[in-house]
């Protein structure tokens, strides 16, 4: 299990089930949801099994308010996948999502910062940690951008749930050591 995390204004943890209906929120958001590359409407169904997929990552923290112990975004760390197709033991994959209220107060490269620091004594065997966002999304962008993320490549890429033609993503990448 992941440790707990603070910084001066939040709390990671990681996910449970019983965040469920917040993490439902989050993911039913259209504005969260649309940069995530989810469609609308999400079901239940398909919400339970994110959540369960997420809590199988390895590393899957909820971002929480304190004031209110509410859930208000996620951090989770998924396997990177090499050219070769296989899995990289020294890499982690990142996406993260914030509620549409707590945007621009610098939350998130607050959580990621505060992740990214802890992520040695977690996984020291991680070297590197890879972030795609839609180019449009530059409100992600600026989010790596704080968080010392550096710009690889913005390339085309297939299409998703939400978009059905080749679309421009860019490419972020962390490099924990030399």
């Amino acid at each position: 299990m992941h440790p707990e995390l603070t910084t001066p204004r939040l709390r990671l943890s990681p996910l449970t089930e019983s965040q469920l209906t917040a993490y439902q929120e989050l993911l039913t958001d259209p504005t969260v949801a649309g940069p995530a590359g989810l469609s609308l409407p999400v079901s239940t169904q398909r919400v339970t099994a994110s959540l369960a997929a997420d809590r199988q990552q390895p590393v899957h923290y909820g971002i929480v308010w304190p004031a209110t112990n509410r859930l208000i975004g996620t951090l989770i760390g998924y396997p990177h996948v090499e050219a070769t197709g296989a899995p990289s033991p020294r890499a982690l994959d990142i996406g993260y999502l914030l509620a549409p209220e707590f945007w621009g107060h610098g939350l998130m490269p607050e959580a990621l910062t505060a992740w990214l620091a802890a992520l040695p004594r977690q996984f020291p065997q991680v070297t590197t940690v890879w972030a795609t966002t839609l180019a449009t999304n530059t409100r992600s962008q600026r989010v790596l951008i704080k968080s010392a993320f550096e710009l690889i490549d913005d390339q085309m890429m297939a299409p998703n749930a939400v978009t059905w033609g080749l679309v421009r993503h860019c490419l972020y990448r962390y490099q924990l050591t030399e």
